[in-house]
């Protein structure tokens, strides 16, 4: 209130010192604008009308601005996009491709090992190789909305129109590891300033066992892995029931063999998943499936024994930066031994059971937890 009123005692002031000349100056505006009314309404007007366009120019001009910027934005997202898609492609198999010679039967020199890869900027390059007899699509739901630079690598011969393809024979386990680690090996050429993840869902997971002593035996053809995750690997016969009665299949007969499998579930929830593997594989190469499922039940030793497992682990951590390894259900019996066996060995932090069944580990919905844990953005 005490400023207020100092401040009109101030204006009073200054007004009564100079009414004169502000008296004067009023009265020569009100003058100047009868005199010159019209052409001070004209200026006015005309100051009034440029405003106006020039307004309506800039107006004009920060639409424009903004439409471009806008399709711009829209063009740069779209090619995103197209870049994103996940799209089939195939890699062309040489003799170089392998250190050592072939068995006569392996006849894969000129073929195609295929794929499905979905580009993103990541810095990250995940690589998934899927169970027995399956193929790159069972990875696809994750591939469309994981934010990493995905790849996955489809088993020689194991597309369903390769399966009446004479071309494509069965193969054994150790021409497969080559050929899987020959396709990494030429995505890590293609993209060499990206961390490379390796993922394994079942067999998938044992090959990387495999690759591990691959990269042993020929240290210069082993890529620079930043991390691996294990889905449900196996760890003796006794996890392998599907995979046993395969390798011990009749290619000749399949459609009682295929009966026979479908007669082990001992659960509703078993019997499911049996019947939906089945009739993944039906559309396969039963030789192939089966050739494949029978190196690698000789890969494995009977069950009660973890010797290999845990010797086979050790040289894949030896080989990558990081290890983790998740089991579904479907390994909950053997679980509890193998954690007491690990830390025996001094191993903590690798293993983990998760409460979903074994195909929901290949599900968009959990693969995407697990592969962003391992796959940092920083």
């Amino acid at each position: 209130m005490l400023l207020t009123f100092t401040g009109t005692r101030r204006l009073v002031s200054f007004f009564s010192r100079h009414r004169v000349l502000i008296a004067g100056a009023g009265g020569l505006a009100g003058i100047l604008i009868g005199i010159y009314s019209d052409e001070a309404r004209n200026v006015i007007q005309w100051m009034w009308d440029h405003m106006k366009t020039g307004g309506a120019l800039i107006g004009l001009a920060a639409v424009g601005v903004f439409s471009a910027a806008w399709w711009g934005r829209g063009k740069i997202e779209r090619r995103w996009e197209s870049e994103r898609e996940t799209v089939a492609r195939s890699f062309d198999i040489h003799a170089d491709d392998f250190d050592e010679g072939l068995p006569s039967d392996h006849a894969v020199i000129g073929r195609e090992l295929r794929y499905i890869e979905r580009r993103t900027p990541s810095p990250h390059l995940v690589v998934l190789l899927h169970g027995l007899g399956l193929d790159s699509g069972d990875f696809r739901p994750f591939m469309n909305v994981a934010s990493q630079h995905t790849v996955a690598v489809t088993a020689f011969g194991h597309n369903t129109d390769e399966a009446r393809d004479g071309r494509y024979r069965a193969i054994g386990l150790a021409t497969h590891a080559a050929l899987i680690n020959g396709a990494i090996t030429k995505l890590c050429r293609q993209y060499p300033h990206k961390k490379l993840t390796l993922v394994g869902f079942s067999v998938g997971a044992d090959m990387l066992f495999r690759l591990a002593e691959l990269w042993a035996d020929h240290p210069g053809r082993k890529p620079d892995v930043s991390s691996a995750l294990l889905l449900d690997p196996n760890i003796n016969h006794s996890t392998m029931i599907i995979t046993g009665s395969v390798a011990h299949l009749n290619p000749d007969e399949p459609l009682a063999e295929l009966k026979r499998i479908a007669e082990i579930p001992r659960s509703t929830i078993e019997f499911q998943n049996v019947c939906e593997y089945l009739h993944k594989i039906t559309g396969k190469d039963l030789r192939q499936v089966q050739r494949y499922a029978h190196d690698l039940w000789n890969y494995w030793e009977p069950a009660g024994q973890y010797d290999l497992f845990f010797q086979r682990f050790e040289r894949l951590q030896a080989a990558c930066g990081t290890v983790q390894v998740r089991f579904s259900t479907h390994f909950e019996e053997h679980f509890n031994e193998v954690v007491a066996l690990a830390r025996r060995e001094g191993i903590r932090g690798v293993f983990d059971l998760r409460r979903v069944d074994h195909f929901e580990l290949c599900r968009d919905t959990f693969l995407k937890g697990e592969v962003d844990v391992l796959t940092p953005r920083r």
